[in-house]
């Protein structure tokens, strides 16, 4: 009788932890069964955001393969084609080129879309508590320079590293 008990009362703190911890992750990706297995498409998240530049940036992640496609649209005052980019934090350092799909004036701005490919040890090596500065490089041999404020990379990380321990424990 005792251990129904102790048995129920865990089974409750498990359920009241989880629901406490966890953060409902549901509205931030879509998961998508296609041939290969489960395809992840984290939604567009703001990653920096001032009076002069933006930066947004999703993610997809398929199924048994190591590389992530980053998503990214930058928003600048000028004119501007992102060429390649160097991902900065106090532990790493990444440089990529991208592969620019448009750029296009909106309004009095102008929208860079490009994709950047990370390796899953790449993704996990920026996922730490550091804020990280994406320096875009143009064409031109112009450098834009943006600082990740911490709160908005803290805000960040927490709902990606949900999405990503999800995702581990249903590719096992």
């Amino acid at each position: 009788m005792k251990s129904k008990r102790q048995i129920a009362v865990l089974i409750f703190l498990l359920l009241c932890s989880v629901g406490l911890s966890g953060q409902n992750t549901q509205k931030y990706y879509v998961s998508k069964n296609v041939e290969s297995g489960m395809l992840y498409f984290i939604k567009p998240m703001k990653l920096f955001q001032s009076c002069k530049n933006a930066c947004y940036f999703d993610q997809t992640i398929r199924p048994h393969n190591d590389t992530v496609s980053v998503g990214v649209t930058f928003t600048n005052k000028q004119a501007f084609k992102v060429d390649s980019i160097a991902i900065i934090s106090e532990d790493a350092l990444i440089g990529k080129k991208v592969e620019h799909l448009f750029t296009e004036k909106v309004k009095n701005k102008w929208d860079c879309r490009f994709f950047v490919y990370l390796t899953r040890t790449e993704l996990q090596t920026l996922c730490t508590n550091i804020p990280i500065t994406l320096s875009f490089f143009g064409m031109e041999g112009s450098i834009i320079q943006l600082q990740v404020k911490p709160n908005d990379w803290e805000k960040t990380l927490k709902i990606n590293r949900a999405i990503y321990d999800q995702i581990k424990l249903n590719e096992l």
